[in-house]
């Protein structure tokens, strides 16, 4: 997406993340792939195994996230399935599953998030006029990292969701905040599931 972009696009696009900024107190959401939903609640640690399942912790998250206040008009599993754009290649996700889980949970220390500009797998050159743009824009450098990945990787700091687009960042590997929440989300909206508290996850009564 950023090599169809003029620098005078790519300028305005950066802005977002200068203007859009991360505090300690900040709610983040992130979806949770299907798999890990049941290794969290049984409080899972395992090295994982190779080709079969990744390494897991229930006292950690990590991986890309979005602010819940952009997520207000998210309401469904398609919602989210397009927002974050949970099509790419591989994906556990699909638009018409019943349940889709987020964990939400406040972001601590704005030093572990950084944002993926760059561009879809391809020249180069996109990719690096993006971050310069960035970093004109006045991002903070130290949250800039320069990424080349599949579509629907844009490179923009934002999701690829169209109309649903958010400003996005990957977080890098820490233990889950005390308050935090995993919630899920059928046809019919939301529900909290379960509460991170005291370095464990209790489930909530489902009414």
């Amino acid at each position: 997406m950023t090599g169809s972009l003029s620098d005078h696009e790519r300028a305005l696009t950066a802005r977002v993340h200068a203007i859009v900024t991360l505090a300690p107190d900040t709610w983040l959401v992130k979806v949770l792939a299907p798999w890990s939903v049941e290794r969290y609640l049984r409080h899972e640690v395992s090295p994982g195994a190779v080709g079969a399942h990744p390494p897991f912790d229930y006292r950690l998250v990590s991986g890309t996230v979005g602010r819940l206040q952009d997520c207000g008009n998210l309401r469904t599993p398609r919602d989210f399935h397009q927002a974050f754009r949970l099509d790419y290649a591989g994906s556990p996700f699909h638009p018409d599953m019943p349940v889709l889980h987020t964990m939400e949970f406040t972001a601590g220390a704005p030093d572990r998030y950084v944002v993926p500009f760059g561009a879809p797998t391809g020249p180069r050159e996109p990719a690096y006029a993006m971050t310069a743009a960035a970093l004109a824009a006045g991002v903070d450098p130290n949250s800039v990292r320069t990424e080349f990945a599949p579509w629907p990787f844009t490179g923009t700091g934002l999701t690829a969701g169209g109309p649903l687009a958010l400003p996005e960042w990957w977080k890098q590997p820490g233990v889950i905040p005390r308050g935090a929440r995993i919630v899920a989300y059928t046809p019919r909206g939301p529900h909290p599931v379960a509460l991170w508290t005291a370095s464990t996850w209790t489930p909530l009564d489902p009414r």
